[in-house]
């Protein structure tokens, strides 16, 4: 085995990656802190922007519509208080009274469901400064008119009406339906952040005020919140002021000033104190100090010498090249760690989305969309200026000259190769099976799957032949592993619950659906009483179990097992075993019976004479790796998940000159099978379960290693209205005619 403590350079520079990194300008480790820390200050809080803002728009508008509805039930009282308490000049009593009655009743409604908002935020902004003039002067009063007039120049967040529909309305054919959204947006980037600026200066002249350094003219005082600082000292009013005006770490300033109004407030020092401060402080510590703050300059510098990653024009050629070959759970888990190193990384997938396949199969069934388990790539990463990707396929390596091959003979040249290409369908030396039994690798064949289960009961409502309809209501799936088991379970239910009124000459609840393993139980991979709970939970939606019994012929119309028995059959589904992709044979590597490269303790890939290539890594399903108690790793998502962590460790560690990990060791976290609606196995080692409790289990597990929000919650809607409607939403064909 090669020592992990010597690196072999680059054949491009002479260099190890090490040494080309301390070329660099900063240390590598300076880049990394830096790059980490910014990614943080820039990413970090604005990930909880849109629930902050969600939160922002519901206490505003909920203060408002409160004193609406107390208007409402006493209108009399209402305009009384127009005439005598808060007049206004230029406007009746009544007028004014309807006028700010009709704004606290409609503006709050639209300001929480965050349509038309800035007008909405403007006229509430309106009457709460009017109020400040004529009325009696608050501090709630001025906090929430500051954060309005913010709202107006910036709009609301992700969660907002006006964020969902301002693509569609920019494209229709609206009068002045464009401009608005482009000024929408220029108001958003540009003006925003000058508002921001401008409430800073505020900020900092109140605590001025409040620390008696400054005196202003009664007519300044009432615009300035200089309750909300009771109970600070002077000194550390000062401070506060010198952070506002010099608008240095708004993300500190403002947690800090959040605890201490509220340490304050519970201290009884605060005299009613109320939610909005800390409103206002959630919005500085989200959106930053604007323009003309030290925050801007230090982020800018960053960005310029430290970062070189907001654009992909800046990152400089002696950076050290990754390239990673597949988007599966593997490949982006080593690009995740990877792309905050300073590093030039390509990725590369023949296809230009990530599938969390585990769930494939609810596409063959009809429960689920393509979309809803499938993310683009590009999508994953466009705020990485470091990452690029390009949807190509590779046809071969050459490890002597660090390149590879890609596309129409395009080169590409790298200095770490991560290879992560997954697998592909086993027939077991039957290829001519495969066009007669489909497998499910890709989302093509989940649609493909799925057009041959419905068309089977389209046809058979059409046919009056009851030995074809037979034929046609027998569904076979050769395969008893998780995806095996899944798919008989969802079938079953398919027939028996989704579609069983829905037909009038055929009755899908009669069709079949036979699971065949060659093995003696089902699942053999969980504990045998495991196995035995998933076959009881089978057989109660009506699948046929036959173990023991090996596939010897698929045609067209039938399915040979063994010697003796004949199953007549127009759809059979895959699911007995898969092969690695041609990775090894790109590299002449050693590989396993199933293709796997073979890789050694540290995941490097394994050449024809024994050695390790320095260079190259396998990992998921592409390496066939003895990293669990001397036992294969299995090909799931965590493993996969887990070696491309490690992968991107062993990296970084190399071109930073740090000390290697150790080798690599797979940690189990279970295994999983579902069963229909209300059933499903868990195995986590010395905690084993079955049954609905395990199926809620599954759910979440699955769930949560979905990719984006939006999948998730795409998810659980269509699982939840699969559930209480027992429908199954996505019967679509969409083959083509005569495919």
């Amino acid at each position: 085995m090669t020592s992990e403590s010597s690196l072999s350079g680059s054949p491009s520079s002479g260099l190890g990656p090490g040494e080309r990194l301390q070329e660099e300008r900063y240390p590598p480790f300076l880049r990394v802190t830096f790059r980490r820390w910014t990614k943080w200050y820039l990413e970090g809080t604005e990930s909880f922007w849109p629930f902050s803002d969600l939160v922002i728009r519901f206490f505003i508008g909920m203060w408002f519509l409160r004193s609406g509805l107390v208007k409402a039930a006493d209108w009399d009282t209402a305009v009384l208080l127009a005439t005598v308490e808060y007049p206004v000049s230029w406007m009746s009593p009544v007028n004014a009274a309807a006028t700010g009655l009709a704004i606290e009743l409609i503006g709050p409604v639209l300001l929480i469901a965050g349509l038309m908002t800035r007008p909405a935020a403007l006229a509430m902004a309106t009457l709460t400064i009017v109020s400040q003039a004529v009325y009696i002067p608050t501090t709630t009063n001025l906090i929430v008119s500051a954060m309005l007039i913010w709202y107006v120049f910036h709009g609301p967040a992700a969660f907002s009406l006006d964020r969902i529909l301002s693509s569609g309305f920019k494209a229709s054919a609206l009068p002045l339906a464009r401009p608005t959204v482009i000024a929408w947006d220029w108001s958003r980037e540009y003006l925003a952040p000058i508002v921001m600026a401008v409430l800073r200066i505020w900020m900092g002249v109140t605590l001025l005020t409040y620390a008696e350094v400054i005196e202003p003219p009664v007519a300044v005082m009432t615009w300035l919140p200089v309750t909300i600082f009771s109970g600070f000292p002077g000194w550390l009013a000062l401070v506060s002021a010198a952070f506002f005006f010099t608008g240095f770490g708004a993300v500190i300033v403002s947690y800090g000033l959040f605890f201490l109004i509220a340490a304050f407030m519970f201290a009884g020092v605060h005299p009613n104190v109320t939610f909005f401060p800390f409103l206002f402080l959630a919005i500085y510590e989200a959106k930053g100090a604007g323009v003309f703050s030290a925050d801007r300059g230090i982020l800018a510098w960053l960005e310029k010498n430290i970062l070189f990653d907001r654009d992909y024009s800046e990152i400089p050629e002696r950076w050290p090249h990754v390239v990673v070959v597949g988007a599966g759970f593997g490949g982006l888990a080593a690009v995740a760690r990877l792309k905050r190193l300073p590093v030039r990384i390509t990725l590369i997938d023949k296809r230009n989305y990530h599938l969390f396949q585990p769930l494939l199969y609810q596409i063959a069934t009809a429960t689920l969309n393509p979309a809803d388990i499938a993310a683009p790539i590009r999508s994953l990463f466009r705020g990485d200026g470091n990452v690029r990707v390009l949807k190509s396929e590779v046809t071969g390596i050459d490890p002597d000259a660090n390149t590879l091959t890609y596309g129409n003979g395009e080169q590409l040249s790298y200095d770490r190769l991560v290879l992560a290409t997954g697998a592909t369908h086993s027939y077991f030396g039957r290829d001519e099976w495969g066009p007669y039994a489909p497998g499910l690798k890709t989302i093509e064949d989940g649609v493909a799957v799925r057009a041959s289960i419905l068309n089977a009961f389209e046809e058979a409502e059409a046919s009056g032949d009851e030995a074809r309809i037979k034929r046609l209501l027998t569904f076979v799936i050769v395969g008893a592993g998780p995806t095996g088991v899944e798919l008989a379970g969802a079938i079953a239910e398919l027939a028996k619950v989704s579609v069983e009124r829905e037909f009038r000459t055929i009755d899908p609840a009669s069709a079949r659906v036979i699971l065949v393993q060659s093995g003696d139980r089902i699942l053999p991979a969980f504990p045998e009483k495991l196995s035995q709970e998933a076959a009881n939970s089978l057989e109660k939606l009506g699948v046929e179990i036959r173990t023991d019994s090996r596939v010897t012929e698929i045609a067209e119309t039938h399915v040979q097992i063994g010697e003796e028995t004949k199953l007549e059959t127009e759809t059979v589904l895959w699911a007995a075993g898969v092969a690695a992709s041609p990775a090894a044979k790109w590299l002449n590597a050693k590989a396993d019976q199933a293709g796997r490269a073979q890789v050694n303790d540290f995941m490097r890939v394994i050449g024809s004479d024994g050695g390790a290539f320095q260079n190259i890594f396998a990992i998921g399903d592409t390496a066939g790796s003895n990293a669990w108690e001397g036992n294969p790793v299995p090909g799931l998502a965590p493993a996969a998940k887990q070696a491309g962590a490690y992968v991107s460790r062993v990296i970084e560690a190399e071109l930073l000159n740090k000390e290697c990990p150790g080798p690599f060791a797979y940690k189990h976290q279970g295994s999983l099978a579902t069963i229909g609606r209300k059933s499903a196995v868990a195995d986590f080692g010395m905690f084993k379960m079955s049954g609905a409790l395990a199926w809620w289990l599954w759910g979440l597990v699955h769930v949560g290693f979905l990719t984006g929000a939006r999948n998730r919650v795409t998810v659980v809607v269509n699982w939840a209205w699969s559930f209480f409607a027992k429908h199954s939403g996505v019967r679509l064909i969409t083959e083509k005619e005569g495919s």
